[in-house]
This record gives C-alpha cells, structure tokens and sequence, in this order.
C-alpha cells in the first residue's frame, strides 16, 4: 500500500494540519475563527476524514502562516515520518484496518500525538517475530486465529450465502449431496472443468490434493486417491470460492506461498462455506442436543454423526465448533488437530488450533489455558494411538473430563482416523470445552466413570510443563515479593 492512495492523502494532510495547529499553539476554535472554516468540518480534516477544497486550504494556509503548496505537499516532518511507515506496511494493511474493524484514521492520530514512541512499539514486535523465526504466513494465521476468536468462530453472513446457494440451486435441507453432485454444480453454475490427476508429469506437486488455474473455463485439477469425503470438502470449498465471487486465494492444496492475509481470510471463508453447506446446521443441532442427552459416554454416537453428514472427522468438529457457542452457549472452547507423514512425529506439531476464552486480556492466563488444553489433547490423542495397530485403519474416538491447575475442568473428544491416501498416516481432531454450570447443564453424561482422566495410564512423557515465558513470569513475581518484604522489614524502626 502507498502514501499516494485517495484515503492515505486524506490522512496525511489532516495529521500535518493537526501538527501546524498544535505547533500555533491554537484551539479548534481559534482555527475556525481565522480560517472561517467551521470547527466541525476542521475535526472531519484533521481525522482524514474529508479533504478541504483549493479555497478553503488557501484560508488555512494563511491562518497557520504557511504556504497552499507546503500544506498540501506529501512532504512531512521528521515527528511524522513513523505515521507514514506505518501507513505503508504492507502486513498491516492486509488485515489490520478492514477486518478488525480498527478505524485507520483513528489509529494514525494516535500515532501523531507519539509516533515516535508507537513506530517504535510496532517495530518492535515486528522485531520479536523476526527474533523467533516468525514467518509472514505464521503471523496471517495467528491474525486469522484471533478474527475467529473475535467473532466466536460463527460467521452469519456465510450462514446466509450458504442458504442463498441452496435455495438458487434447489438443494433441500435433508439432502445430503455427493461428491459428484457438487462436482456438476460447479459444472454447472460456474462453468468448471474438472480433471482428476495423478500429477504424474509433476513430481513435486504428486503429495497435493488439488490445484486450480484460473481463466474462461476455470480448471480444477484433483488429486485421484482422494477420499469421497475430501472430494466433498474440496468441491464445496470451490463451490465457496465462486458463489462468493472471491478472487485473492491460493491455487493449490497444500498452499504454495502466502501472499498477503486477504489469501488466508478468504480460504478461511470458502472452508466455512464448504461445512456448512455439507453439514447442515439445523439438523446438527438436533442431533447434538439427542447426543448430549444420552446418560453414558456414547463414542459410537460421534461415529453415527461422521456416517450420517458423510463427513471427515475434521469437518464435523469444525462444524460442531461453529454452533456450540452461538446456539448452545458453550464460550470457552477449543479445537486442535494434529497431522503428519510420520506416526512417531504426530504429536510434535499442531497443524490447526482455535481457542476460545472467557479472558481475553490476561496474558498470563491465556498462555497457562492455551498450555493446558494442548496438554490434555496430547494425552488422549496419545492413548487413542497406543490402542491401534499400524494395519488399523478404523477411526477411534474417546473422551475425558480433566482439571486443570486452577480447578477449570475441561471436557475434551478427540477422533483419530488413519489417512493413506496422501501418505498421511496419523490425523486426529480434538474439541475441548470448559465445563461451567451451564454446560453441566446441557451434557447428561458427565458422570460416567467411562470419563475418568486416569484410564488414560501413566502420562510422565507427556506431563504438563509451564511455558518458559510464564515461568519466568512467576519467578520474577516471587522475587519482587521477596524484595517488598526486605524492603517493608528495612523500613521497621529497629526495636529497642
């Protein structure tokens, strides 16, 4: 992004009007009174809000005792050069001002009154990243994690693009399509060529699931040893693309490069679009208050669900942690999956993870949280793996209810399914929520012994260790405390 855009001009010459006014030592009213330029027009200027006409910048340079070209010249002072870097980082403009909302005006007249002070705050986190080999793409998904969380992980306008799609496309809610279904929508409502592939003549690309060129015919190749059910992600999420007349997104599956946060936002999106045109919400909602209403710990009952939608594991928890908050009030949430070609290297690395807290402020708490759910996701993930062989191939479900340091406890279901197709061979999906009153309230089979956290065995290789950062935390805390009591004893008069 560049100084020379319509909005970005605005902003500067209001921050240098705002600047001149400051040095003159003059109110608002004061300006409006030399300039004949009314105070609430000024206030729109000044927050890059309008851009005055020739005549009235005439008036303020002279109220101000400059000059028409040296107030309207994009050249700026030194105290405000931190404002425009910031306005021409591109990390931020990709994310920042229109999907979270932040007025761009605003936060810029924040920076003129310290810009010297707020450059150096955002540089310095950008610093930190760079420090901790934090990639641009790292950051894009941690921005997307936090627009999840932000908006409780349900998106209402793509609620309604999904029912408009059906109803345009005649799709009863009961129906559950196929995979070649929603392959001859894209046929035929956006003129799609669809072509399986080995990717035989592409060697590097035999691992992917899919790869789309874009033109008249748009072209979709796919992977051929893809499941049904990865079809039925893949096909919807086109399905999204398109309906949604989304442009900026990635060509292939896995991704390639990241270009900019408007690629993972949008891939983010059409992936909603894609569950939730599959796994309809009305229907999921009956079939989780039937769930929760059972007296016994059911695992059968989450493999009915994964039958029923013809859903992949990681689609239906998805799914089920879109509606959770918004219509059975369960607020404090979490989602993490773990995957990789190598068995012993499946609980190294999480590949997707959302939580959602009741603190969004605390630090400290969040880092504990966050620590401890990846935890006990790692235990039962762990002890559904010890369970099969390395010739199983049946999907393995299990739950537990765990507490945590601070006497939080958690609920956690995690489904384990063996994926060969891709040479994936260890996939699981977990969702965890805290168990507050009004949960209690809703899930019938909390007291099954079937639940109880020790059938999981002996946990010492995967114990729950506090991160470094908040040990750190702690122990500085537990040495300032000492201080305060030498400190409150040295100040005692000496008894007698």
């Amino acid at each position: 992004m560049e100084t020379t855009t319509e909005e970005n001009i605005r902003i500067i010459f209001g921050l240098k009007l705002k600047k001149l006014r400051s040095d003159s030592k003059l109110s608002l009213q004061e300006l409006s009174a030399k300039s004949g330029v009314s105070i609430s027009y000024l206030n729109e200027i000044e927050n890059g809000k309008k851009y005055p006409k020739p005549d009235k910048i005439t008036e303020l340079a002279k109220a101000l005792d400059t000059t028409y070209d040296s107030l309207v010249s994009l050249k700026i002072n030194k105290n405000l050069t931190p404002v425009v870097q910031v306005l021409n980082l591109k990390i931020i403009n990709d994310f920042l001002f229109d999907t979270f909302g932040v007025d761009k005006s605003l936060l810029m007249s924040m920076m003129a009154s310290a810009p010297t002070r707020l450059s150096a705050l955002i540089n310095s986190v950008f610093e930190i990243a760079r420090n901790y080999n934090l990639q641009e793409e790292h950051f894009y998904f941690s921005c997307l994690r936090s627009y999840q969380e932000m908006n409780d992980n349900y998106f209402d306008d793509i609620e309604q693009a999904v029912e408009s799609f059906r109803t345009e496309s005649g799709i009863e809610h009961p129906e559950k399509l196929t995979a070649d279904q929603y392959a001859q929508l894209l046929k035929d409502k956006f003129n799609y060529r669809l072509e399986s592939t080995d990717f035989s003549d592409y060697p590097k690309l035999r691992g992917f699931r899919s790869a789309f060129v874009k033109g008249e015919h748009p072209t979709l190749l796919y992977n051929t040893r893809l499941t049904e059910q990865q079809k039925i992600f893949l096909f919807g999420k086109e399905l999204g693309f398109a309906y949604m007349k989304i442009d900026k997104r990635p060509l292939t599956t896995s991704w390639l490069r990241v270009d900019s946060f408007d690629h993972v936002l949008n891939n983010f999106r059409s992936s909603y679009f894609a569950q939730a045109l599959h796994v309809n919400k009305d229907l999921l909602n009956k079939d989780l208050e039937a769930f929760f209403a059972n007296t016994t710990w059911k695992p059968e009952g989450i493999i009915a669900l994964l039958e029923k939608y013809n859903a992949s594991p990681e689609m239906l928890l998805q799914r089920v942690s879109n509606l959770l908050p918004k219509y059975f009030g369960f607020n404090e949430l979490y989602f993490i999956r773990y995957s990789s070609k190598e068995p012993a290297k499946h609980l190294k690395e999480i590949s997707k993870e959302l939580h959602l807290s009741r603190n969004q402020v605390d630090l400290e708490y969040i880092i504990s949280e966050q620590n401890y759910r990846r935890w006990v996701t790692k235990c039962l993930v762990h002890h559904l793996d010890t369970k099969r062989s390395d010739d199983d191939k049946s999907t393995h479900v299990d739950a537990v209810i765990s507490t945590n340091d601070e006497g939080v406890e958690y609920l956690t279901i995690s489904i384990l399914r063996p994926m060969p197709e891709l040479n994936n061979n260890a996939n699981s999906v977990t969702i965890g929520f805290v168990l507050t009153d009004s949960v209690k309230k809703k899930i019938n089979f909390l007291n099954d012994p079937a639940l109880n956290i020790e059938k999981l065995g002996p946990m010492s290789e995967l114990h729950y260790e506090t991160p470094i950062a908040l040990r750190k935390m702690r122990e500085e805390e537990v040495r300032q405390s000492e201080y305060d009591r030498l400190a409150r004893e040295l100040q005692q008069p000496a008894a007698v």
